[in-house]
């Protein structure tokens, strides 16, 4: 199945009509989850919720199969899969496919990025592995999903965020415009402060906005300016001082090689 050059045009692009056709009931016993699929976790109350919906109108769509041993591993459909489980269903629709490792994974987030079951994390992170095992540039991923570059790029930068921030937006505490608002801000020690005030006081995007722009866009204290002007004409280079608190903050100084660090360095010491 050469669902390379399909991928972008959608899940159903990927299985070829012949297989479409063949639907089969697999006993659920049979079936094995993906361990490397994109989602992290699943919501125990959407299973809950489509268990119901499965049990008044039956599975509308079959699930997609992969041959693996004597077992049929999920390329797509574990919601689905599992919800039947739930309900005490034997047996399960679905259509095998032939897929690789990679095609199996490039499913599996197809699927999910087009039923929009991932959060902004568990998208970011399913990019960057698939990235990295398979040697593809952003550009090169964005054409096999049919996305832009720039929101593959966009979402990967999530990954930068603090860890707490990150687990907020896994939550659905802050969403994916909280997230890009709070990228604009360098000190993670700010970006943590400003997210825990989003969250309390449920800000909206445009506020969340609004309030790093006030935050990045301080009044400078004339007091500060001296010092950092005298650092930069002592160093010879770019200092930033970023005062977090009266009593404490932070001295950001550039280098552009390694000797001018050296010379910095030695100022220091002398």
């Amino acid at each position: 199945m050469n669902s390379m050059k399909r991928l972008g045009r959608g899940l159903s692009a990927l299985i070829p009509s012949e297989e479409k056709s063949f639907v089969q009931e697999i006993n659920i016993e049979d079936i094995v989850i993906n361990p490397e699929q994109p989602r992290e976790s699943i919501d125990e109350e959407s299973i809950r919720e489509l268990a119901e919906s499965i049990k008044k109108k039956g599975i509308l769509q079959p699930i997609l199969l992969r041959q693996k041993g004597d077992k049929y591993e999920i390329v797509a459909g574990e919601r689905r899969y599992q919800s039947a489980k739930l309900i005490g269903i034997n047996k399960i629709p679905a259509i095998i496919i032939e897929a690789d490792d990679q095609e199996a994974y490039e499913i599996s987030l197809i699927e999910n990025i087009q039923r929009e079951d991932l959060n902004p994390i568990e998208k970011a992170k399913a990019f960057r592995n698939y990235i990295e095992r398979y040697k593809m540039t952003h550009e090169e991923l964005a054409e096999r999903l049919g996305i832009s570059r720039s929101e593959i790029t966009n979402l990967l930068r999530l990954l930068q965020l603090p860890v707490e921030i990150q687990e907020e937006l896994k939550r659905g505490n802050l969403t994916y415009g909280h997230a890009r608002a709070l990228l604009s801000l360098e000190d993670k020690d700010i970006q943590k402060r400003l997210a825990k005030k989003i969250i309390k006081e449920k800000l909206s995007v445009r506020d969340t906005e609004e309030l790093v722009r006030r935050t990045t866009h301080r009044v400078e204290i004339p007091e500060i300016k001296v010092l950092e002007e005298r650092l930069q004409n002592y160093l010879e280079t770019k200092v930033k001082i970023q005062p977090k608190a009266p009593d404490r903050g932070k001295i950001t100084i550039e280098y552009k090689s390694l000797e001018e660090l050296e010379k910095i360095v030695e100022k220091f010491l002398s």
